[in-house]
């Protein structure tokens, strides 16, 4: 098939910003998930995947999650004609997280009654070497070899930058930062998979999701984990970064706002000398290319060394606790 007339459908966000981020991936980009808002320039396209929920509260949306699980087993709904009329060449979705996507069975299924069947990529990344491994999946998929070469290269040398600044200022200081990361704040649950490997490779300690060697011999952390504001506050952390899943830095700061009067987030704030708020939306918890710049923000921040930190990626420290 000619590599120019290939017709490709990304039922996530993630798999979008792989696909647009290959120089030619862009251009075959022919439907999309209501959720991808990166990069510029795709809104006009069609979406085929529509969230069930809208937002809330970061409590409300936690139970919502929990009970559309039970009853339906997914949160998202497909249009299945929309996609049969496109005729994909290509569908790129996960198996991962059941939470961000629509589930693979579901998508291999809607292929299978397709003719001609469309090739379905599974992308499950659960550290950054899948995520690069995932770069060059995408761009042989696509027909995009070369140009697949030559973006993860890029992503490849921005985190050896990283490994080499870090292991220069190790040199130098004695302790590494203790450093927690959540994916969620009411209930507290702790990014799992790349977070902590990315923790450790920007020259800190993660803290309650410890790191392991999967079986290719990388290192990633388990699924994310729920804990208690003691469980926080007794592993000492340094610091905390707050990504909540899907929020966006301004909806974090409502909702970090109404929790000032919870004890549970009280009792942490009272005992972390630094909790920073950053953008879940885009960075973090997306297993795309910005996880690369999620890397390069906590090594600048961590190490106190700006220039590593991304312009323009949006992140706030909080101030001192407001009694009430």
């Amino acid at each position: 098939m000619n590599t120019s007339s290939r017709r490709v459908i990304s039922l996530l966000p993630s798999a979008t910003e792989i696909l647009c981020g290959i120089p030619g991936g862009k251009r075959l980009l022919v439907a999309r998930s209501s959720e991808d808002t990166y990069p510029s320039g795709i809104s006009h396209l069609p979406t085929v995947i529509d969230p069930i929920m809208e937002f809330t509260s970061l409590a409300d949306i936690d139970k919502q999650v929990s009970q559309k699980m039970a009853d339906l087993g997914t949160l998202y709904v497909v249009d299945k004609q929309k996609i049969t009329d496109l005729c994909p060449d290509l569908i790129l979705t996960q198996d991962l997280c059941r939470v961000c996507s629509i589930d693979l069975m579901t998508v291999e299924r809607i292929a299978a009654e397709m003719d001609p069947r469309p090739v379905v990529l599974n992308l499950s990344p659960e550290c950054l070497e899948d995520m690069l491994s995932n770069v060059t999946e995408v761009a042989e998929a696509a027909g995009l070899h070369a140009n697949g070469v030559e973006y993860r290269r890029g992503l490849e040398k921005r985190i050896g930058r990283v490994k080499d600044t870090v292991a220069g200022c190790c040199q130098t200081t004695n302790a590494k930062p203790r450093v927690l990361t959540l994916d969620w704040v009411n209930p507290f649950i702790v990014g799992g998979h790349w977070m902590p490997q990315m923790v450790d490779i920007a020259g800190g300690v993660p803290l309650l999701n410890p790191l392991v060697v999967d079986e290719n011999g990388h290192m990633r952390g388990d699924k994310a984990i729920k804990v208690t504001e003691k469980d926080i506050v007794e592993a000492q952390p340094d610091v905390i970064f707050v990504a909540a899943c899907g929020l966006t830095l301004d909806t974090l700061r409502k909702e970090i706002g109404a929790l000032e009067t919870c004890a549970e987030w009280q009792a942490v704030r009272k005992t972390v000398p630094k909790i920073v708020l950053c953008d879940g939306s885009h960075y973090f918890n997306r297993p795309g290319p910005r996880l690369v710049d999620s890397l390069e923000f906590i090594a600048g921040y961590i190490n106190d060394i700006p220039y590593l930190i991304p312009k323009g990626i949006a992140y706030e420290e909080l101030g001192p606790l407001t009694q009430h």
